[in-house]
């Protein structure tokens, strides 16, 4: 990769996965260089220290009086702070405890970090996210703990732990993705033996992968799957749950499907029941039926668009 930077670095590194890196300047400006997104964040001004945690993906920073903590990397935004009166001098860590060293000038003070957030990180990085959850489960939701459900969530996604997923979006209080998901790790178990047959896991399962889609908004994509495995209606369900009967109406018509004219009244009661007469007249009038779309521009007060048809 290559960074445009335009004051002199004085200092940079990598961090153990060699997926981000850390760099100073000159100007005492702290950023952070995402390998993967080739995206740069600026993360501190007046920064006179910086250091990763060994072995870890937690970053150790200082701003005149305030000793910056980021245990989630991928998460610049969330950083824990502590106030200090002195300058940082190192980072320890044995037997199970890490501190960070501030000589204060007559004493020296150690401030501990939180080796249970420092541990998520190296069970994220050995992919053993059982382990990462039960490190988060026991504790508090504070915005640092926030940040790193987040990051759990993602990761098990990219990784097809749905199970996983669906703890995070649980513990993270959001509702509606923890219930999609558990509707998909569902589908999985109904296909898991057919998939296990053939040496794959259950989440290969097409209504899976489709289902996967939906929950990144990715809903053509969901559509090709489903169609591509012989799956219409549930293509067409897909649609009809999201209110998006357009689409709906445009797969049974291109899979020949006999409830297309079944669709196409229900989406028309939708529209008016909804109060939506202007665009149950654009249907009519882009079906063909002329009359039924001037009686419906003219029920929503549009005469012009009745005269124009």
């Amino acid at each position: 990769a290559t960074i445009n930077h335009e004051a002199k670095v004085d200092w940079l590194e990598l961090n153990t996965r060699g997926t981000h890196l850390l760099f100073r300047d000159k100007k005492r400006q702290l950023h952070l260089y995402n390998l993967a997104k080739q995206e740069r964040t600026t993360m501190l001004h007046y920064c006179s220290y910086v250091q990763w945690v060994p072995q870890s993906d937690v970053v150790v920073a200082q701003n005149r009086g305030n000793l910056c903590v980021w245990y989630s990397i991928d998460n610049p935004d969330k950083v824990t702070v502590f106030p200090i009166k002195g300058e940082v001098e190192d980072i320890e860590r044995s037997k199970g405890r890490t501190e960070v060293v501030v000589d204060e000038g007559i004493n020296t003070v150690s401030y501990q970090l939180d080796e249970s957030l420092i541990d998520f990180g190296t069970a994220v990085d050995e992919k053993d996210y059982e382990r990462a959850v039960d490190i988060l489960e026991p504790l508090e939701l504070t915005p640092e703990t926030e940040a790193l459900w987040q990051q759990l969530s993602t990761l098990a996604l990219a990784d097809a732990q749905l199970p996983i997923a669906e703890r995070c979006y649980a513990a993270l209080g959001d509702v509606g993705k923890a219930k999609f998901l558990r509707k998909v790790n569902k589908a999985a178990l109904a296909h898991a033996q057919a998939l296990e047959a053939q040496g794959l896991p259950p989440s290969e399962s097409c209504v899976v992968q489709a289902k996967l889609e939906m929950l990144h908004k990715r809903f053509k994509s969901a559509e090709m799957v489903l169609l591509e495995n012989g799956h219409v209606d549930d293509a067409i369900s897909m649609y009809k749950d999201m209110q998006q009967w357009d689409s709906a109406v445009m797969v049974a018509d291109q899979t020949k499907h006999q409830e297309a004219e079944g669709l196409r009244r229900q989406h028309n009661q939708w529209l008016m029941e909804t109060g939506q007469e202007e665009q149950a007249g654009v249907v009519k009038e882009r079906d063909g039926d002329h009359m039924g779309a001037i009686s419906l521009y003219l029920k929503g007060g549009l005469p012009g668009k009745a005269a124009s048809v």
